[in-house]
């Protein structure tokens, strides 16, 4: 479905300009959130492989009631998107959860006006506790059905793509960076002008922009809920095809999330344990766990540094990602 875009004015201070970020970390549920309204649309497949199809047909109960909240054209409400700085889908699904029905209200009437597209919706803006615990069994049903099987080849995919952008960054600067995001978007100092569907004028003063990749958009979004960072959404340059070749091995020989750790760090040469539990959309401790049973194989080396620690591929490592799991030559 086509729409009809806005301007919408990002106002950047000095101190927002020290607080650009990119990363591929956007939250699971954001993801699956953006998914839900990219199944609603028409045009080229997010995923190869009939995704669209096959999501549709595995959709059962609560998860389907997404679906009513994101129709194709309309700002997604904020609430759905909530910025915690615990990564992980779990603290995600308690920040949705905990939203005021005030704002829940608010910002359904913001996204859909007077007549909202279900008839449970009211209830939903009621704060009716029953309504509320449905939608979040519903959010997680669809991250489960529509994303956790395939969340480790997208973090590495969408891990390159958020790569060429700080590339750009590091080697070009702010300026070419935000002047080359996206036809839609345009770099005006001190104002980021963005076509998206919803206009005006923000003043960020001090927040932050994050800048991240995704699959679930053809044209750049905006989400400024929260006391977060202004996050724009970038549509990535090609869309998720699978890793194909050598490096199906790897999850045959470790397991699929320690394979997916394996190429998250090779892509990026080194994660700290946080950036590995947002990449992999899995807690700290469990991040932590793999990286843990990846060392011991000798896979991985690990250096604390303050209160982080940062993991990198050993020499075997990095053999065994380009060989795709098979013997180390």
């Amino acid at each position: 479905m086509s729409y009809i875009p806005a301007m919408l004015r990002l106002w950047l201070d000095y101190e927002d300009l020290t607080r650009i970020r990119i990363t591929p970390g956007l939250s699971p549920i954001a993801q699956t959130v953006l998914s839900a309204q990219a199944l609603r649309e028409g045009g080229p497949e997010p995923i190869a492989g009939s995704w669209r199809s096959r999501t549709r047909a595995r959709l059962t109960g609560p998860s389907r009631l997404l679906l009513d909240l994101v129709p194709p054209g309309r700002w997604i409400p904020d609430f759905l998107t909530p910025y915690t700085r615990v990564p992980g889908i779990e603290s995600e699904l308690d920040a949705v959860a905990s939203t005021p029905a005030r704002r829940i209200r608010a910002e359904l009437e913001r996204s859909y006006g007077p007549r909202p597209p279900a008839s449970w919706l009211p209830r939903l803006g009621a704060g009716d506790g029953e309504t509320v615990r449905t939608l979040i069994r519903g959010l997680g049903d669809f991250h489960r059905v529509a994303l956790a099987d395939l969340w480790s080849d997208l973090s590495a995919h969408l891990g390159a793509e958020a790569a060429g952008h700080a590339r750009t960054m590091a080697d070009l600067g702010i300026g070419a960076l935000l002047g080359n995001l996206h036809a839609a978007i345009r770099w005006t100092p001190p104002v980021l002008e963005i076509e998206t569907l919803c206009g005006g004028d923000v003043r960020l003063q001090g927040r932050g922009l994050l800048l991240i990749p995704s699959l679930f958009v053809t044209g750049p979004r905006v989400l400024i809920g929260g006391d977060g960072p202004a996050t724009v959404v970038l549509p990535a340059s090609r869309p998720l095809s699978g890793t194909g070749g050598a490096l199906d091995a790897l999850p045959q020989v470790f397991g699929r999330t320690r394979a997916a750790v394996i190429r998250l760090v090779g892509a990026d040469g080194e994660l700290t344990t946080g950036a590995l539990a947002a990449r992999l959309g899995v807690s700290a401790a469990s991040a932590s766990q793999h990286a843990t049973a990846l060392r011991g194989a000798g896979l991985l080396t690990s250096e604390r540094r303050g209160k982080t620690v940062h993991h990198a591929l050993t020499p075997l490592g990095e053999r065994f990602l380009r060989s795709g799991g098979g013997p180390a030559r």
